[in-house]
């Protein structure tokens, strides 16, 4: 590949450094998501920066990456193509925009503030059932285990309204069918050629169980919502591709990608902000100290609401922190500018992916100042946005970010306030900060201690 597309430095004509291909996977899914964080400081060490992780670099690449055309199948392979390949995620040029248009009106900022009286209810519902028949009972919580299926359950609430029992029972069964399928594409090999679809193997039975399966599901629901007059995000997508805005595997790809593929992003965004409150017992009680006053403040319960969406809050500072440092993914998803770009003194033909080291890049940059390896959310409440743009990854970086980052954030603040303000969060002795090596986000796989706040 270096002499068939050479990337040549501006000054004295050197070749990039570089990694060797190594079949059948490349540096693929394996190295990037579960060895991503080992592999970030391996790979600069051994090669120099071979993956973009300067902030000023990332401006040039990113600055319209509304035009940025994203990796088919997010070069992953056949198997991501069959279950993401057609998301509004991973699509690019005319084919984005028409269905960004086609979703975006229910994902914006001020579409999210809508649901959540909903997104609290599910909160508080799920919370209340944990602490008379879950471990939380007994004053503790495993924050993937046991929270995992809040932001699921809120997220599907917005797109089908409320669910009937045999519906919600059958989006529990496919659940499992899904994540059996991303575990086994994440592991890569054989599924990412197309003629392994020839094969007759589980992940092809399960594969065409799952399609099917999956298609039937939001047909049905779609048809409940219709007869119920529930004006749900699937009536108004099954309307849009009906006119021929979107077809209807995008629908259900960018479902899947709602509900399923950012199950685990939100989880890895939760799960490691109440690890770090249980840490830091000042950061925890600034913000009760906020939820107090939010809640006396007024009678009319806008100002709670208010204090939620607020991005000045330390609530909101304290996730942002915990992102941080500790990024969902250790890289992030390739895809390429339109024109040429000069980057770290290299020239970069248009068309070439761009992967960022969002782990070298939110925790090594020196912009965050001499403690940038320390958890302190107020950094955050001293920098303006706009400061911020290239500095951090979240939700990606220029004019095109996840379109569903409004809601996941409201989601996100909404389960950290109710276990905040209902339970003082502490770690155990056995509390462990290790990465689950099994999932592809970086989760941790342990307990903390949550104590009744009473009457306090």
């Amino acid at each position: 590949m270096q002499f068939i597309y050479p990337i040549k430095a501006v000054s004295d004509g050197q070749s990039i450094p570089t990694c060797l291909y190594r079949w059948p996977d490349g540096q693929g899914d394996p190295a990037k998501f579960l060895e991503g964080e080992e592999n970030s400081e391996r790979w600069r060490k051994q090669y120099g920066t071979v993956v973009v992780r300067e902030p000023a670099d990332i401006q040039t690449i990113f600055k319209d990456s509304d035009k940025h055309t994203k990796a088919v199948n997010n070069n992953a392979g056949w198997l991501m193509g069959e279950l993401l390949g057609k998301c509004v995620g991973l699509i690019s040029g005319t084919e984005y925009q028409k269905v960004k248009a086609a979703i975006n009106t229910p994902f914006t900022h001020r579409s999210a503030s809508t649901y959540l009286p909903r997104i609290y209810s599910i909160t508080e519902q799920h919370i209340d059932i944990l602490s008379t028949t879950g471990r939380l009972r007994h004053n503790l919580i495993n924050p993937v285990t046991d929270l995992r299926f809040i932001p699921f359950w809120a997220i599907a609430d917005i797109i089908y309204g409320e669910l009937g029992t045999g519906l919600k029972k059958e989006l529990e069964r496919l659940v499992v069918l899904r994540e059996s399928l991303w575990t086994r594409m994440i592991q890569g090999g054989a599924t990412r050629y197309a003629w392994s679809q020839y094969l007759s193997t589980k992940t092809t039975r399960d594969l065409r169980k799952f399609k099917k399966s999956w298609a039937r599901f939001n047909d049905e629901a779609h048809k409940a919502c219709s007869l119920a007059g529930n004006e749900a995000v699937i009536v108004s997508m099954f309307s849009e591709v009906k006119s021929g805005s979107m077809t209807m595997e995008q629908l259900l790809q960018t479902v899947d990608e709602m509900l399923f593929a950012n199950l685990d992003v939100t989880m890895g965004g939760v799960s490691w902000v109440l690890l770090f409150l249980a840490a830091n017992q000042a950061v925890q009680g600034q913000i009760r100290q906020e939820i107090r006053q939010a809640r006396n403040s007024g009678t009319t319960g806008q100002s709670w609401d208010q204090y939620l969406q607020s991005s000045s809050t330390m609530l909101a500072a304290s996730i942002l922190e915990s992102g941080r440092l500790k990024p969902l993914a250790a890289f992030s998803v390739p895809q390429s500018a339109p024109t040429d770009r000069v980057v770290a003194g290299f020239r970069v033909p248009a068309g070439t992916s761009f992967v960022v080291d969002t782990h070298a890049l939110n925790i090594k940059n020196a912009y965050w100042g001499a403690d940038r390896e320390t958890y302190r959310p107020s950094r955050f409440l001293d920098r303006k946005p706009s400061d911020m743009r290239y500095q951090f990854w979240r939700f990606g970086f220029g004019p095109r970010q996840c379109l569903g980052r409004f809601v996941v954030d409201l989601v996100i603040r909404v389960l950290v306030a109710q276990l905040v303000e209902r339970y003082r969060l502490d770690l155990t002795q056995t509390t462990q900060w290790s990465k689950n090596p099994n999932t592809w986000i970086l989760h941790p796989e342990t307990e903390i201690r949550c104590e009744s706040m009473g009457a306090e």
